[in-house]
Protein backbone atom coordinates (compact mmCIF):
# COMPACT_ATOMS: atom_id res chain seq x y z
CA UNK A 1 0.00 0.00 0.00
CA UNK A 2 1.03 3.61 -0.47
CA UNK A 3 3.51 4.98 2.04
CA UNK A 4 3.47 8.28 3.93
CA UNK A 5 4.43 11.54 2.24
CA UNK A 6 6.03 14.77 3.48
CA UNK A 7 2.54 16.29 3.43
CA UNK A 8 1.43 13.67 5.90
CA UNK A 9 4.35 14.34 8.22
CA UNK A 10 3.87 18.09 8.10
CA UNK A 11 0.17 17.64 8.87
CA UNK A 12 1.04 15.53 11.89
CA UNK A 13 3.49 18.12 13.16
CA UNK A 14 0.90 20.88 12.89
CA UNK A 15 -2.15 18.99 14.12
CA UNK A 16 -3.61 20.54 17.27
CA UNK A 17 -6.84 20.34 19.12
CA UNK A 18 -8.73 20.47 22.32
CA UNK A 19 -11.26 18.82 24.56
CA UNK A 20 -13.23 15.68 24.81
CA UNK A 21 -14.36 13.13 27.35
CA UNK A 22 -16.83 10.26 27.69
CA UNK A 23 -17.85 7.01 29.23
CA UNK A 24 -20.85 4.74 29.14
CA UNK A 25 -21.88 1.68 31.15
CA UNK A 26 -22.43 -1.36 28.94
CA UNK A 27 -24.28 -4.54 28.39
CA UNK A 28 -21.95 -7.54 28.25
CA UNK A 29 -20.91 -8.43 24.70
CA UNK A 30 -20.36 -12.09 23.97
CA UNK A 31 -16.81 -11.70 22.71
CA UNK A 32 -15.49 -9.33 25.42
CA UNK A 33 -12.54 -10.86 27.26
CA UNK A 34 -11.03 -10.12 30.66
CA UNK A 35 -7.59 -8.53 30.98
CA UNK A 36 -5.63 -7.18 33.93
CA UNK A 37 -7.06 -3.69 33.52
CA UNK A 38 -9.29 -2.00 36.10
CA UNK A 39 -10.43 1.59 36.56
CA UNK A 40 -13.20 3.34 38.44
CA UNK A 41 -12.29 6.72 36.99
CA UNK A 42 -14.71 8.33 34.53
CA UNK A 43 -13.53 8.70 30.96
CA UNK A 44 -12.29 12.18 30.21
CA UNK A 45 -12.20 12.51 26.45
CA UNK A 46 -10.29 14.49 23.86
CA UNK A 47 -11.58 14.35 20.26
CA UNK A 48 -8.97 14.62 17.49
CA UNK A 49 -10.73 15.47 14.23
CA UNK A 50 -14.04 17.37 14.44
CA UNK A 51 -15.42 16.94 10.93
CA UNK A 52 -18.52 14.91 10.08
CA UNK A 53 -17.62 11.72 11.97
CA UNK A 54 -15.97 13.64 14.77
CA UNK A 55 -19.16 15.62 15.32
CA UNK A 56 -21.11 12.35 15.69
CA UNK A 57 -18.66 11.17 18.33
CA UNK A 58 -18.90 14.48 20.17
CA UNK A 59 -22.66 13.95 20.39
CA UNK A 60 -22.24 10.40 21.64
CA UNK A 61 -19.78 11.48 24.30
CA UNK A 62 -21.95 14.36 25.51
CA UNK A 63 -25.00 12.10 25.70
CA UNK A 64 -23.26 9.35 27.62
CA UNK A 65 -25.47 8.31 30.55
CA UNK A 66 -22.58 7.93 33.01
CA UNK A 67 -20.07 10.31 34.56
CA UNK A 68 -17.71 10.74 31.63
CA UNK A 69 -16.61 14.18 30.43
CA UNK A 70 -15.74 15.86 27.16
CA UNK A 71 -12.67 18.00 27.85
CA UNK A 72 -11.09 18.95 24.54
CA UNK A 73 -11.38 19.01 20.75
CA UNK A 74 -8.68 19.31 18.10
CA UNK A 75 -8.62 20.02 14.36
CA UNK A 76 -6.31 21.74 11.87
CA UNK A 77 -9.25 23.20 9.93
CA UNK A 78 -10.37 26.41 11.63
CA UNK A 79 -14.06 26.07 10.79
CA UNK A 80 -14.17 22.40 11.82
CA UNK A 81 -12.52 23.26 15.12
CA UNK A 82 -15.01 26.08 15.75
CA UNK A 83 -17.95 23.79 14.94
CA UNK A 84 -16.54 21.07 17.17
CA UNK A 85 -16.03 23.46 20.05
CA UNK A 86 -19.60 24.74 19.66
CA UNK A 87 -20.97 21.20 19.74
CA UNK A 88 -18.77 20.24 22.67
CA UNK A 89 -19.79 23.16 24.88
CA UNK A 90 -18.30 26.34 26.35
CA UNK A 91 -15.99 24.66 28.86
CA UNK A 92 -13.95 22.59 26.40
CA UNK A 93 -10.37 23.33 25.46
CA UNK A 94 -9.44 23.68 21.80
CA UNK A 95 -6.23 22.65 20.08
CA UNK A 96 -4.79 22.70 16.61
CA UNK A 97 -1.89 20.43 17.67
CA UNK A 98 -2.94 16.94 18.73
CA UNK A 99 0.36 16.46 20.60
CA UNK A 100 -0.65 19.27 22.97
CA UNK A 101 -3.99 17.58 23.53
CA UNK A 102 -2.20 14.32 24.34
CA UNK A 103 0.00 16.20 26.80
CA UNK A 104 -3.10 17.24 28.77
CA UNK A 105 -2.92 15.02 31.87
CA UNK A 106 -6.63 15.49 32.60
CA UNK A 107 -7.54 13.58 29.43
CA UNK A 108 -7.41 9.79 29.74
CA UNK A 109 -9.15 8.76 26.48
CA UNK A 110 -9.02 10.02 22.91
CA UNK A 111 -11.28 9.61 19.90
CA UNK A 112 -9.43 9.82 16.58
CA UNK A 113 -11.51 10.86 13.57
CA UNK A 114 -8.85 12.10 11.17
CA UNK A 115 -8.22 11.04 7.56
CA UNK A 116 -7.00 7.45 7.38
CA UNK A 117 -3.34 8.16 6.60
CA UNK A 118 -2.98 9.82 10.02
CA UNK A 119 -4.38 6.98 12.11
CA UNK A 120 -1.20 5.03 12.77
CA UNK A 121 0.93 7.93 14.04
CA UNK A 122 -1.80 9.36 16.25
CA UNK A 123 -2.78 5.97 17.70
CA UNK A 124 0.84 5.17 18.54
CA UNK A 125 1.38 8.61 20.07
CA UNK A 126 -1.83 8.30 22.11
CA UNK A 127 -0.77 4.91 23.46
CA UNK A 128 2.65 6.32 24.32
CA UNK A 129 0.88 9.14 26.18
CA UNK A 130 -0.98 6.56 28.27
CA UNK A 131 -4.45 7.20 26.85
CA UNK A 132 -7.26 4.78 26.09
CA UNK A 133 -7.94 4.95 22.35
CA UNK A 134 -10.97 4.80 20.10
CA UNK A 135 -10.07 5.24 16.42
CA UNK A 136 -12.35 5.65 13.44
CA UNK A 137 -12.41 3.03 10.72
CA UNK A 138 -10.59 1.87 8.75
CA UNK A 139 -7.69 0.95 10.96
CA UNK A 140 -4.94 2.25 8.64
CA UNK A 141 -3.80 2.47 5.02
CA UNK A 142 -1.51 -0.58 4.84
CA UNK A 143 -1.15 -4.00 6.40
CA UNK A 144 2.21 -3.02 7.88
CA UNK A 145 0.62 -0.05 9.63
CA UNK A 146 -2.12 -2.31 11.00
CA UNK A 147 0.48 -4.71 12.37
CA UNK A 148 2.46 -1.91 14.01
CA UNK A 149 -0.69 -0.56 15.70
CA UNK A 150 -1.69 -4.02 16.91
CA UNK A 151 1.79 -4.68 18.30
CA UNK A 152 1.87 -1.34 20.12
CA UNK A 153 -1.49 -2.01 21.79
CA UNK A 154 -0.45 -5.51 22.84
CA UNK A 155 2.45 -3.98 24.76
CA UNK A 156 -0.01 -1.82 26.73
CA UNK A 157 -2.71 -4.24 27.96
CA UNK A 158 -4.01 -1.76 30.53
CA UNK A 159 -5.11 0.63 27.79
CA UNK A 160 -8.30 -0.05 25.83
CA UNK A 161 -8.07 0.24 22.04
CA UNK A 162 -11.22 0.01 19.90
CA UNK A 163 -11.62 0.59 16.16
CA UNK A 164 -15.04 1.95 15.24
CA UNK A 165 -16.55 -0.78 13.08
CA UNK A 166 -19.77 0.15 14.81
CA UNK A 167 -22.05 -2.04 12.72
CA UNK A 168 -21.01 -4.92 15.00
CA UNK A 169 -23.04 -3.03 17.61
CA UNK A 170 -26.08 -2.48 15.37
CA UNK A 171 -29.22 -4.12 16.85
CA UNK A 172 -30.42 -5.22 13.39
CA UNK A 173 -27.21 -7.07 12.56
CA UNK A 174 -27.08 -8.54 16.06
CA UNK A 175 -30.65 -9.76 15.63
CA UNK A 176 -29.75 -11.27 12.26
CA UNK A 177 -26.80 -13.12 13.75
CA UNK A 178 -28.99 -14.32 16.61
CA UNK A 179 -31.38 -16.04 14.17
CA UNK A 180 -28.45 -17.64 12.34
CA UNK A 181 -27.02 -18.92 15.64
CA UNK A 182 -30.46 -20.30 16.51
CA UNK A 183 -30.41 -22.43 13.35
CA UNK A 184 -33.31 -20.64 11.66
CA UNK A 185 -31.75 -20.98 8.19
CA UNK A 186 -29.64 -24.09 8.68
CA UNK A 187 -26.00 -23.69 7.75
CA UNK A 188 -25.12 -20.44 5.89
CA UNK A 189 -24.10 -21.24 2.32
CA UNK A 190 -24.39 -18.00 0.36
CA UNK A 191 -24.38 -14.37 1.47
CA UNK A 192 -25.33 -11.45 -0.76
CA UNK A 193 -24.86 -7.78 0.09
CA UNK A 194 -25.60 -4.73 -2.05
CA UNK A 195 -24.34 -1.27 -1.12
CA UNK A 196 -25.36 1.39 -3.62
CA UNK A 197 -24.86 5.08 -2.83
CA UNK A 198 -23.69 8.39 -4.21
CA UNK A 199 -20.15 9.73 -4.56
CA UNK A 200 -17.91 10.72 -1.66
CA UNK A 201 -18.81 13.92 0.13
CA UNK A 202 -17.56 16.83 -1.97
CA UNK A 203 -18.16 19.53 0.59
CA UNK A 204 -15.93 21.05 3.23
CA UNK A 205 -13.39 18.25 3.75
CA UNK A 206 -9.64 18.19 4.30
CA UNK A 207 -7.67 18.47 1.05
CA UNK A 208 -4.73 16.11 0.69
CA UNK A 209 -1.73 17.15 -1.42
CA UNK A 210 -1.59 13.97 -3.48
CA UNK A 211 1.71 13.41 -5.34
CA UNK A 212 -0.19 12.58 -8.55
CA UNK A 213 -3.30 14.74 -8.30
CA UNK A 214 -2.38 17.80 -6.28
CA UNK A 215 -4.85 19.15 -3.71
CA UNK A 216 -7.81 16.81 -3.59
CA UNK A 217 -10.56 15.52 -1.31
CA UNK A 218 -8.57 12.95 0.69
CA UNK A 219 -11.11 10.22 -0.10
CA UNK A 220 -10.26 10.59 -3.81
CA UNK A 221 -6.64 9.63 -3.02
CA UNK A 222 -5.51 6.05 -2.51
CA UNK A 223 -2.44 7.35 -0.68
CA UNK A 224 -4.63 9.12 1.89
CA UNK A 225 -7.51 6.64 2.21
CA UNK A 226 -5.99 3.24 1.51
CA UNK A 227 -8.51 2.77 -1.32
CA UNK A 228 -12.28 2.73 -1.70
CA UNK A 229 -12.74 -0.81 -0.40
CA UNK A 230 -10.72 0.03 2.70
CA UNK A 231 -12.48 3.34 3.36
CA UNK A 232 -16.02 2.40 2.41
CA UNK A 233 -16.50 -1.37 2.45
CA UNK A 234 -14.45 -2.31 5.53
CA UNK A 235 -17.64 -2.12 7.64
CA UNK A 236 -19.41 -4.64 5.47
CA UNK A 237 -16.50 -7.02 4.98
CA UNK A 238 -16.50 -7.27 8.77
CA UNK A 239 -20.24 -8.00 8.81
CA UNK A 240 -19.82 -10.69 6.13
CA UNK A 241 -17.07 -12.35 8.17
CA UNK A 242 -19.32 -12.23 11.23
CA UNK A 243 -22.29 -13.77 9.43
CA UNK A 244 -20.09 -16.46 7.88
CA UNK A 245 -18.52 -17.16 11.25
CA UNK A 246 -14.98 -17.18 9.85
CA UNK A 247 -12.38 -15.35 7.80
CA UNK A 248 -12.21 -16.10 4.07
CA UNK A 249 -9.63 -18.37 2.51
CA UNK A 250 -9.90 -16.88 -0.99
CA UNK A 251 -10.84 -13.50 -2.43
CA UNK A 252 -11.73 -12.41 -5.96
CA UNK A 253 -12.73 -8.92 -7.05
CA UNK A 254 -13.39 -6.73 -10.07
CA UNK A 255 -13.41 -2.99 -9.46
CA UNK A 256 -12.45 0.34 -10.93
CA UNK A 257 -13.67 3.78 -11.93
CA UNK A 258 -16.53 3.75 -14.42
CA UNK A 259 -18.22 7.16 -14.01
CA UNK A 260 -16.18 9.61 -11.94
CA UNK A 261 -13.28 10.09 -14.35
CA UNK A 262 -11.94 13.26 -12.73
CA UNK A 263 -8.38 12.13 -12.02
CA UNK A 264 -9.02 10.32 -8.75
CA UNK A 265 -7.27 7.01 -8.17
CA UNK A 266 -9.98 5.53 -5.95
CA UNK A 267 -12.74 3.29 -7.32
CA UNK A 268 -16.43 4.05 -7.77
CA UNK A 269 -17.59 0.42 -8.05
CA UNK A 270 -16.48 -3.10 -7.13
CA UNK A 271 -17.83 -6.62 -6.73
CA UNK A 272 -15.95 -8.78 -4.24
CA UNK A 273 -16.46 -12.51 -3.71
CA UNK A 274 -15.23 -14.24 -0.56
CA UNK A 275 -14.90 -18.00 -0.10
CA UNK A 276 -14.91 -19.23 3.52
CA UNK A 277 -13.37 -22.44 4.93
CA UNK A 278 -16.65 -24.40 5.04
CA UNK A 279 -17.56 -23.49 1.46
CA UNK A 280 -19.85 -20.56 2.28
CA UNK A 281 -19.57 -17.86 -0.41
CA UNK A 282 -20.25 -14.15 0.17
CA UNK A 283 -20.56 -11.45 -2.48
CA UNK A 284 -20.48 -7.71 -1.82
CA UNK A 285 -21.41 -5.26 -4.58
CA UNK A 286 -20.53 -1.58 -4.26
CA UNK A 287 -21.84 1.07 -6.65
CA UNK A 288 -21.24 4.75 -5.91
CA UNK A 289 -23.28 6.11 -8.81
CA UNK A 290 -26.54 4.20 -8.47
CA UNK A 291 -29.85 4.54 -6.63
CA UNK A 292 -29.51 4.07 -2.87
CA UNK A 293 -29.67 0.47 -1.72
CA UNK A 294 -28.34 -1.36 1.33
CA UNK A 295 -29.47 -4.89 2.05
CA UNK A 296 -28.05 -8.19 3.18
CA UNK A 297 -29.34 -11.72 2.56
CA UNK A 298 -27.94 -14.85 4.18
CA UNK A 299 -29.03 -18.05 2.43
CA UNK A 300 -28.76 -21.29 4.34
CA UNK A 301 -29.27 -24.90 3.32
CA UNK A 302 -32.80 -24.72 4.79
CA UNK A 303 -34.05 -21.12 4.60
CA UNK A 304 -32.83 -17.58 3.99
CA UNK A 305 -32.96 -14.43 6.06
CA UNK A 306 -32.60 -10.85 4.84
CA UNK A 307 -32.36 -7.43 6.44
CA UNK A 308 -32.93 -3.98 4.98
CA UNK A 309 -33.63 -0.52 6.37
CA UNK A 310 -37.19 -1.40 7.34
CA UNK A 311 -37.47 -5.19 7.52
CA UNK A 312 -36.08 -8.49 8.72
CA UNK A 313 -37.59 -11.40 6.80
CA UNK A 314 -37.26 -15.18 7.00
CA UNK A 315 -38.06 -16.96 3.72
CA UNK A 316 -38.63 -20.62 2.88
CA UNK A 317 -40.00 -22.03 -0.40
CA UNK A 318 -41.60 -18.73 -1.34
CA UNK A 319 -43.16 -18.10 2.07
CA UNK A 320 -41.97 -14.90 3.71
CA UNK A 321 -42.24 -14.45 7.47
CA UNK A 322 -41.57 -10.97 8.91
CA UNK A 323 -39.43 -11.04 12.05
CA UNK A 324 -39.04 -8.48 14.79
CA UNK A 325 -36.65 -5.72 13.76
CA UNK A 326 -35.27 -3.84 16.78
CA UNK A 327 -35.79 -0.11 16.87
CA UNK A 328 -32.62 1.66 15.84
CA UNK A 329 -31.32 5.01 14.70
CA UNK A 330 -29.30 3.88 11.69
CA UNK A 331 -26.47 5.59 9.84
CA UNK A 332 -27.64 8.82 8.23
CA UNK A 333 -30.48 9.27 10.71
CA UNK A 334 -30.60 11.28 13.91
CA UNK A 335 -32.46 10.44 17.07
CA UNK A 336 -33.45 12.70 19.92
CA UNK A 337 -29.88 12.57 21.27
CA UNK A 338 -28.24 12.83 17.86
CA UNK A 339 -26.09 9.73 17.64
CA UNK A 340 -26.68 6.42 15.88
CA UNK A 341 -27.80 3.54 18.11
CA UNK A 342 -24.77 1.45 17.13
CA UNK A 343 -22.39 4.30 18.03
CA UNK A 344 -23.98 4.69 21.48
CA UNK A 345 -23.67 0.95 22.13
CA UNK A 346 -20.07 1.00 20.97
CA UNK A 347 -19.28 3.64 23.57
CA UNK A 348 -21.00 1.50 26.17
CA UNK A 349 -18.68 -1.38 25.28
CA UNK A 350 -15.63 0.88 25.46
CA UNK A 351 -16.52 2.24 28.89
CA UNK A 352 -17.33 -1.23 30.20
CA UNK A 353 -13.94 -2.49 29.01
CA UNK A 354 -12.14 0.34 30.82
CA UNK A 355 -14.09 -0.22 34.03
CA UNK A 356 -14.33 -4.01 34.11
CA UNK A 357 -11.09 -5.42 32.72
CA UNK A 358 -12.37 -6.42 29.28
CA UNK A 359 -11.19 -6.48 25.71
CA UNK A 360 -13.40 -4.60 23.20
CA UNK A 361 -15.66 -6.67 20.99
CA UNK A 362 -14.47 -4.69 17.96
CA UNK A 363 -10.75 -5.20 18.41
CA UNK A 364 -7.67 -4.75 16.23
CA UNK A 365 -7.78 -8.27 14.80
CA UNK A 366 -11.27 -7.78 13.36
CA UNK A 367 -10.41 -4.31 12.08
CA UNK A 368 -7.21 -5.54 10.43
CA UNK A 369 -9.05 -8.49 8.84
CA UNK A 370 -11.59 -6.18 7.20
CA UNK A 371 -8.87 -3.95 5.72
CA UNK A 372 -6.86 -6.97 4.63
CA UNK A 373 -9.94 -8.19 2.74
CA UNK A 374 -10.06 -4.83 0.95
CA UNK A 375 -6.43 -4.92 -0.11
CA UNK A 376 -6.68 -8.54 -1.24
CA UNK A 377 -9.65 -7.43 -3.33
CA UNK A 378 -7.49 -4.77 -4.97
CA UNK A 379 -4.75 -7.32 -5.62
CA UNK A 380 -7.25 -9.68 -7.20
CA UNK A 381 -8.68 -6.97 -9.44
CA UNK A 382 -5.25 -5.68 -10.46
CA UNK A 383 -3.92 -9.15 -11.31
CA UNK A 384 -7.24 -10.51 -12.61
CA UNK A 385 -7.09 -13.65 -10.51
CA UNK A 386 -8.38 -15.16 -7.30
CA UNK A 387 -6.00 -14.59 -4.38
CA UNK A 388 -5.45 -16.54 -1.18
CA UNK A 389 -5.86 -15.06 2.29
CA UNK A 390 -2.24 -15.70 3.21
CA UNK A 391 -0.90 -13.76 0.21
CA UNK A 392 -0.99 -10.52 2.24
CA UNK A 393 0.76 -10.60 5.57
Amino acid sequence: MTQATPTRRSFLRSVSGATAALAIPISVFAESQSTTRSSDKPLRWGVIGTGHRGSIHIGAIKNSPDDSELLAVCDVMENHLADGAKRAGPSVQTYTDYQKLLANADINAVLIATPNLLHKEIVLDALEAGKHVMCEKPMAISIDECKAMTSAAEKRPDQVVLYTMQLRYSPRYQELRKHIDAGKIGKPKHILMAEFRGDWNRGDVWQYDDPKQGKVNWRFSHAASGGTLNEKVCHYFDILHWMAGALPTRVSCAGGTAVYKDGRDTWDHATTTLVYPDGCIATHSLCMFGPKRLDLQVIGDERSISVGDMSLVLESQGTKTPLHLPEEIIHGQQGARGEETAVAKMYEDFADCVKNNKKPWMDAEKAMASSKTAWLGELSSDQKREVKWEELG
